[in-house]
C-alpha cells in the first residue's frame, strides 16, 4: 500500500520557487504538494519519498523561508 502521508519541508514566497527546490533536491513531481499559505505558498513532500536516500533537505536557497530538516 502507498504512503500518502506528507511532511512539511517549509514555507517558500511563490509556487516557482518551491517547484524548483524540490526539481534541485531530486523530489519526483508527483511527491510535491503545495499548497497556499498567507502570502506564499507551503511546500510538502510525500514522506515514502523522502526515504534514506541522504538528500538533503536544508537548502535554503530559492525563496526558502522557513522549515527543518
Amino acid at each position: 500500500m502507498a504512503n500518502w502521508d506528507f511532511e512539511e519541508m517549509g514555507e517558500f514566497g511563490s509556487e516557482a520557487d518551491a517547484d524548483r527546490w524540490a526539481k534541485r533536491n531530486n523530489v519526483a513531481p508527483q511527491d510535491v504538494r503545495i499548497r497556499r499559505k498567507g502570502d506564499g505558498v507551503e511546500l510538502e513532500i510525500r514522506r515514502s519519498a523522502l526515504g534514506d536516500s541522504g538528500t538533503s533537505h536544508d537548502d535554503r536557497r530559492d525563496g526558502r523561508r522557513t522549515g527543518f530538516f
